[in-house]
């Protein structure tokens, strides 16, 4: 029987890409490490509120090609946030992996004083028990589960990679290593009645033009490069911007979660983007401004 140990992690753990080059396609690095750092972003607001989370790649290490990702915690206003911050990440994107890897089977569980078995077959899986229950908290939440799926599909994107495994950095245990042929149990993408497929993605958006009033209007935005034209349906970012609490320029940049629609070529069978929309602002960045400095008398 395959036994795979969750190990809990405090505040780093590395993303490792198997590659025969020993280097990856920028654009799949940027894109997983992106997905990576909104799904620590998203379990850290279900298991530890009162604190915001700021994910760094620290170094580059040795191996097929990885990525050394450290977390920072900093507490915010929340009076109601005692706790110190719990360091369960590492453990619930692992113990997330490995569910997903083994598919859709009922699984044997078995809950201990301070450990939780869970066996998928010929597979069993350890996980400290307060990290299991995190899991399962945030595993219902669509957010983390659409950035574990960007994760994956940056990987796909670099026809060289063969497997994806997230390890803590403390190198005495490997995570659950998933073979490229099992990226596709991580795509949350969605097929309408229509025959589109949906996809909801996390961007960074370079304002263009904005439209300062509720509705579908559509904003300009660069998003990679390209120009794209979105509607921006967030009620609360127009609550924010009528109580002044922001003000928006072109230049600045909204991280965002956008919704994008796609269809397909009938011929070809490629699916291309058709639309957008802006469902989510999690932070405005205004423009860096230079600033004359003045000579002394």
């Amino acid at each position: 029987m395959q036994i795979i140990n969750i190990e809990r992690e405090m505040d780093r753990f590395v993303i490792h890409f198997e590659t025969r080059r020993h280097q990856i396609n920028a654009f799949a690095l940027a894109t997983s490490l992106s997905g990576l750092a909104e799904a620590v972003r998203e379990a850290s607001l279900i298991v530890n509120p009162g604190y915001s989370v700021e994910v760094v790649v620290e170094a580059f290490d040795e191996g097929s090609f990885e990525a050394v990702v450290k977390t920072i915690f900093q507490k915010t206003q929340n009076i109601f946030s005692s706790e110190a911050a719990k360091a369960v990440i590492y453990g619930i994107i692992a113990s997330y992996i490995a569910a997903k890897m083994m598919g859709t089977s009922d699984p044997i569980i078995i809950v201990n004083d301070n450990s939780v078995t869970v066996e998928y077959g010929d597979t069993k899986v350890i996980v400290p028990r307060d990290i299991h229950e995190a899991q399962k908290q945030v595993e219902k939440s669509k957010r983390f589960e659409n950035a574990m799926g960007q994760v994956f599909r940056g990987a796909e994107s670099d026809t060289t990679v063969t497997a994806l495994r997230i390890d803590p950095s403390n190198k005495k245990q490997k995570g659950p290593e998933v073979p490229r042929d099992m990226f596709v149990r991580f795509d949350t993408r969605i097929i309408d009645e229509n025959g589109n497929r949906i996809i909801v993605e996390y961007a960074n958006l370079e304002i263009s033009r904005a439209i300062l009033a509720r509705g579908r209007r559509k904003w300009e935005f660069y998003w990679r490069g390209v120009k794209i034209s979105a509607p921006v349906t967030d009620r609360s970012f127009y609550n924010k911007f009528f109580a002044h609490e922001i003000t928006v320029a072109p230049g600045d940049v909204l991280k965002a979660v956008i919704r994008i629609v796609q269809c397909q070529d009938k011929d070809s069978g490629i699916y291309r983007n058709d639309s957008y929309e802006v469902i989510e602002v999690i932070e405005h960045i205004p423009r860096l401004r230079q600033t004359s400095i003045q000579p002394k008398p």
